[in-house]
């Protein structure tokens, strides 16, 4: 095997063990947040969107720093730093008492980990070029295993032993992950020379690149309008499920169907983004989102939110890989960690805004409104991946 793809490979299950453990009781926080003491609806869609975008404000903020001291380190390094954080602040969730200690949680988990983003960037930097649509679309169909097993391993773990478990069986799981990174992958890494300016690169040389620019505000809206749903889904269900029996195992089997359609579709999409384009595969995706995003509006029955939801899995799916192989595209080795640093930077300042918003917009509008917004959002993306080069 080359090594190239053992390093892949090994970083592949990494991600999906990390985002196991994350998931295993991200879906379910708004009832989490109900054990804590809050318990209107409104107020548990709303503290569910606070906590849901705390991470996000602290990672785009350590983002670039991060994916700056990856150039400058190695690659690896910030996956692992990234993994055993992670392992840490999930078993401290597990300790909370307090819906403001889950935050200040969130707020660390944002600062501290960001695998995604860090496997991503080990992997770009590995895979050879011609490869690289298929090597990052595997990465993000990793991101949707891991969401997948994630909540439907976590949900009948919280119906059965409660939430706290849970969190502590997640950082486990994150810690494997981190051990197979560790003793599975290998980095051939070259320091930039002091001596050479030009091996350096910088964040100046990152966002002169229009293409770069277009691809991440793309990742934002994505992101942005994907987030707007996530306080009020498990409302949602549960207000449709009117009996409540096992709702979080509901609830995670919904997502978790989604996700694994979203694992195909990434992985199927993104080799074929490799021959046909990645802009095509970008503008078929936001439209088969933005359909799916209206028809949560109607829904009314749990056998329809599976269906919706895995259309909209599939078609989400698509959208990252390829525009994270656009961005591999654009840049020069040297400056993969700070491009993919400053990419999700954006991405997540809308995974923090998006939460926020749409909690407030369910609370005070209606739980199905996020889902209206939603909807705009991947028109407006749509719109975005138009004004592309044709090139990309």
């Amino acid at each position: 095997m080359a090594p190239w793809k053992r390093t892949f490979y090994s970083a592949f299950i990494a991600q999906i063990l990390s985002i196991v453990g994350f998931a295993f009781c991200f879906p379910f926080l708004p009832f989490f947040i109900a054990e804590l003491g809050v318990d209107s609806k409104a107020e548990q869609a709303w503290w569910a969107g606070v906590v849901m975008s705390a991470a996000g404000f602290t990672l785009a903020i350590f983002a670039p720093i991060w994916g700056m001291l990856a150039d400058r380190y190695g690659r690896k390094s910030m996956v692992l730093r990234a993994m055993f954080c992670g392992t840490v602040i999930m078993f401290l969730m597990s300790l909370v008492q307090s819906v403001p200690q889950l935050i200040v949680c969130r707020l660390l988990q944002g600062a501290l980990t960001g695998t995604v983003a860090a496997s991503v960037a080990l992997v770009a930097g590995v895979a050879p070029a011609h490869r690289s649509g298929f090597a990052l679309g595997m990465m993000q169909a990793a991101v949707f295993i891991g969401v997948c097993l994630g909540p439907f391993f976590g949900g009948i773990v919280a119906d059965h032993f409660g939430y706290r478990v849970a969190f502590r069986i997640g950082a486990v799981v994150i810690f494997l992950g981190g051990l197979l990174v560790q003793f599975g992958t290998k980095e051939e890494f070259t320091p930039p020379d002091p001596e050479r300016k030009e091996t350096h690169g910088t964040f100046s040389d990152v966002l002169k690149n229009r293409t770069f620019l277009l691809a991440v505000f793309i990742m934002l809206a994505i992101r942005l309008s994907n987030a707007l749903a996530s306080p009020s889904f498990p409302l949602i269900v549960k207000e449709i499920h009117k009996s409540g029996e096992a709702i979080n195992s509901l609830v995670g089997s919904i997502v978790a169907v989604a996700a694994l359609a979203g694992a195909i579709s990434a992985a199927v999409l993104g080799h074929f983004g490799d021959s046909w384009g990645h802009k095509k595969v970008l503008i078929a995706c936001c439209i088969c989102g933005a359909v799916a995003s209206f028809a949560h509006l109607p829904v009314n029955s749990i056998a329809g939110l599976f269906v919706i939801r895995t259309a909209f899995g599939l078609a989400i799916a698509g959208m990252i890989p390829a525009t994270n192989a656009m961005i591999r595209g654009e840049i020069a080795d040297h400056n993969i960690g700070k491009a993919y640093g400053a990419a999700t930077s954006f991405s997540m300042s809308g995974l923090a805004i998006g939460p926020l918003l749409g909690g407030f917009l369910g609370g005070t509008f209606g739980l199905r409104v996020p889902f209206l917004v939603m909807g705009l959002g991947q028109l407006g993306v749509l719109a975005l991946v138009c004004r592309m080069e044709k090139k990309t």
